[in-house]
């Protein structure tokens, strides 16, 4: 199994793939972790109107990629609703293009774990990672 180094060139990557489309989707919050398995989570703004009364998040893991979900009624957990389910790093615009499919009526995606790869494989996963750390993402104004 591969440990990822969080100053390596895969971490830095990852945080400036992350970056890229937490900026293309104007959130105003994420976080995520670099360390294998790697994980984020992306705070969306607005909520669906078919659970208004739940935050809306988008998650990605180095496993199946981006998930829409909506935080439970105690906020402790997180409901996934669709795994957008094309590539583990897709386009930073695929990710925004599923966003809004996802306010629309359905579901877009797919409803089961794509599973496309198991974290910390030697299969190139970080070697993809570490393509985005030369890359330079501005926020919009007014996001930090």
């Amino acid at each position: 199994m591969i440990e990822r180094d969080g100053l390596g060139a895969a971490a830095r990557g990852l945080r400036q793939y992350l970056l890229a489309v937490a900026a293309k989707l104007d959130v105003p919050a994420w976080f995520c972790e670099v360390d294998v398995p790697a994980g984020a989570y992306l705070a969306l703004e607005r909520r669906l109107t078919r659970f208004p009364d739940h935050e809306t998040a988008l998650l990605w893991d180095e496993r199946d990629g981006w998930a829409a979900a909506v935080e439970s009624a105690t906020g402790e957990d997180v409901i996934v609703l669709a795994y957008l389910g094309e590539d583990v790093l897709p386009q930073p615009e695929t990710v925004v293009a599923f966003v809004q499919e996802l306010y629309g009526e359905e579901y877009p995606g797919q409803p089961d774990p794509p599973g496309f790869r198991r974290p910390g494989a030697p299969d190139g996963f970080d070697e993809r990672l570490a393509a985005h750390a030369g890359d330079t993402v501005s926020l919009p104004e007014g996001h930090s």
